[in-house]
């Protein structure tokens, strides 16, 4: 066997051997390729692999110039394929191999793959299929390996023209588009002669724009898989189409973001529009326990002046004043104080009993302890709002008592002149009591639930914190969504899993979010003992819990019924909601805003300042309990029925997919069998 050395021209590629069991050489084969590598070494040159052994020959002269040109061609400009068609079959053992395309492969080890000659019949034409080999630069490198089939190619293999292999003519490739194919053809073509290899070497080492490159004029692996767009300004006509869906898209977009901003903000400014307005339905008792009655300097005049304000209209700012019969508080002030505690009233002024005669008396005996403010208590609970209750029951009933103060003051002095003319001691002991004289009846303000200096940092629960649950509660829910959507688990989980998983999960976050934020509110020292003593950490604990469920399930419920891109608006309405319900009074709001007492924030924070301030008697910590449960209740009920249609819409999402990209293949199976049909006519 003659064994000869690879052309420089390309890299040497070996071919495996269809069928290893046939694999005998006649001596007229060797001798016959030997005679023929001496006439053209180039065309006649035997394959070799990377372990340098000859590769077989074979038995018919004109067969073993064909094989032998296309193979050479093959080893010298890297093509994989070459399959090769016999239409006129002379040997019995041929007729397998020869009925369809043979599509050597290469090992993907690198050994030494036989060929079998013996397969190769006499043949008058040869079809050659060529293939650029997508393999790296080094040349012992694996090389992945195709198997032979005999069926036919496929549509990025037809680069097909059948040509007598004697000829060397011209041929029509107009039907061929890709450049790469151009030249891979014409290189099979021309690889019929000795003369027309180093023509095809050259054909493929031509570049794109004419030139001999480094590489052969080879594109890189991927190339022809790779689409760049091209680029465009802003005002080319080119992307006219899709710079008017953008801009209908982004008008749209802003329409409605200044819809839901005008809806989400009216609500919160309406409720603080005619704040003031509304002060009357926070009342105010008035309680006039100074005895005896007939005697009183205090009652008349401020009894009849909290009347006339009562009886205004709202458009003047004043609080609503009620008056009390001093029998509904058998315990004196006591009782009164139970009133203000249980939120009877917001505020309660108390005429106190003997104020009278008190100051009577001081005149008259010279009691330099007598005390003017002693008079009037007022009493309120500033840790029940404090945004309200300092900012305006101070102001307001101190106006409101300037009037009949002065009133009675007056009346008092001329009552006790009158009777300096039959008691001369009067003056001289009145000279002992000169705040009698000068002040004569003042008010004391009496704060039965205050903040404390040392505890104002509870007053951050009430307003900006609920928000952050919310927030949070925000995040849980959209992430969670976004973790499914990405793992594949929404589209894969039975109904009964994905209910479990989207109620389970968000409860377990939920506990400990809430527990962390309870500690958060300890450990700045708020007072939680004082009221409910040790429990009270653990029932503010399940307060929060409670709290961010109510407001985590309604963003899960719309979530499921809206998708991610619209729930961050409903984020906005139901922070907007929420913080409107528990900012100020719902009393100081119009009748519009009732149904915010369902809101889970007014309840939460109601609750809280029992827990921490104490505002409520009763304790009425089970009713806001009671309500939040309601809600969570609700929620319960809508979450699955959200979930129902969510996968519901889903399912009709990907059932429309499926159709779209059904119609897509089988118009474009039309669009080939059109094509084909018109190449063939």
């Amino acid at each position: 066997m003659t064994s000869l050395r690879s052309p420089t021209l390309g890299r040497p590629l070996s071919f495996p051997h269809p069928r290893q069991e046939d694999t005998h050489l006649s001596d007229s084969s060797v001798n016959n390729s030997s005679q023929l590598a001496s006439k053209n070494e180039f065309t006649s040159m035997p394959l070799r692999d990377e372990s340098s052994s000859a590769r077989d020959t074979v038995d018919n002269p004109s067969t073993r110039n064909t094989v032998i040109n296309a193979h050479s061609l093959a080893n010298t400009f890297g093509t994989t394929e070459i399959p090769v068609r016999s239409q006129n079959v002379t040997t019995p053992t041929s007729q397998q191999s020869l009925s369809g395309n043979m599509t050597p492969s290469l090992p993907s080890s690198g050994s030494m793959a036989q060929h079998d000659s013996a397969d190769l019949g006499a043949q008058h034409d040869v079809q050659y299929i060529a293939e650029p080999a997508s393999v790296p630069k080094n040349p012992q490198s694996e090389i992945p390996a195709k198997q032979s089939t005999g069926s036919r190619p496929s549509s990025s293999e037809e680069t097909v023209h059948n040509r007598s292999f004697s000829s060397a003519g011209p041929t029509d490739q107009s039907n061929l588009h890709d450049p790469n194919d151009k030249r891979l053809v014409k290189a099979g073509i021309l690889a019929s002669s000795a003369a027309g290899a180093g023509t095809a070497a050259r054909h493929l080492l031509v570049a794109r724009d004419g030139t001999i490159g480094e590489e052969g004029g080879r594109e890189p692996r991927g190339y022809q898989g790779v689409s760049v767009p091209d680029k465009w300004g802003i005002g080319s006509k080119n992307i006219k189409e899709a710079r008017w869906k953008a801009i209908k898209k982004g008008a749209f977009l802003f329409g409605f973001i200044t819809l839901w901003l005008w809806i989400c903000l009216s609500i919160f400014w309406g409720s603080t529009y005619r704040l003031t307005s509304f002060l009357p339905s926070l009342t105010v008792h008035v309680i006039p326990l100074d005895t005896p009655s007939s005697t009183s300097y205090l009652n008349g005049p401020i009894t009849e002046q909290m009347q006339t304000v009562a009886n205004q209209p709202p458009s003047i700012v004043h609080l609503g004043y009620q008056m009390q019969d001093p029998s509904n508080y058998p315990n004196g002030l006591e009782d009164v104080r139970r009133s203000v505690i249980a939120q009877d009233c917001w505020a309660a002024i108390v005429i106190n009993a003997n104020a009278s005669s008190a100051w009577t008396n001081a005149l008259n005996n010279g009691d330099a302890s007598y005390d003017p403010n002693g008079a009037i208590g007022i009493y309120y609970s500033s840790a029940r709002f404090y945004q309200v209750v300092l900012l305006y029951f101070d102001s307001l009933i101190t106006r409101d008592l300037a009037s009949p103060l002065a009133t009675a003051r007056s009346q008092a002095l001329q009552a006790f002149i009158g009777t300096t003319n039959t008691n001369t001691n009067a003056l001289t002991n009145a000279a002992i009591v000169p705040q009698a004289i000068g002040v004569g009846f003042g008010y004391t303000i009496f704060d039965v639930r205050p903040i404390q200096n040392s505890a104002w940092a509870g007053a951050a629960p009430m307003e900006a914190s609920l928000i952050y649950f919310i927030i949070f509660a925000f995040y849980i829910c959209l992430f969670g969504g976004m973790a499914r959507m990405k793992s594949g688990l929404q589209s894969r989980l039975k109904m009964s899993s994905m209910f479990a998983l989207r109620l389970g999960w968000p409860l377990l976050a939920y506990f400990f979010i809430s527990l962390w934020e309870t500690l958060i509110i300890r450990a700045w020292q708020v007072p939680l003992t004082d009221y409910l003593g040790r429990a009270g950490f653990v029932t503010l604990w399940a307060l929060n819990y409670i709290t961010i469920i109510a407001c985590g399930l309604a963003m899960e419920t719309v979530l499921a019924i809206v998708g991610m891109a619209w729930l961050p608006f409903f984020l906005i309405l139901w922070i907007i909601l929420n913080i409107t319900s528990s900012f100020y009074p719902i009393e100081m709001m119009p009748n519009f805003y009732r149904f915010l007492r369902w809101m889970p924030f007014v309840h939460n924070v109601e609750a809280y300042k029992i827990i921490a301030f104490g505002t409520n008697l009763q304790h009425r910590l089970g009713l806001h309990f009671g309500i939040i449960f309601a809600v969570i209740g609700v929620e319960l009920i809508c979450f699955p029925l959200a979930l129902l249609f969510e996968r519901w819409n889903s399912d009709k999402s990907q059932r429309k997919q499926i159709e779209q990209k059904k119609q897509e293949e089988n118009d474009n199976k039309h669009h080939q069998n059109g094509e084909r049909g018109d190449e063939e006519a």
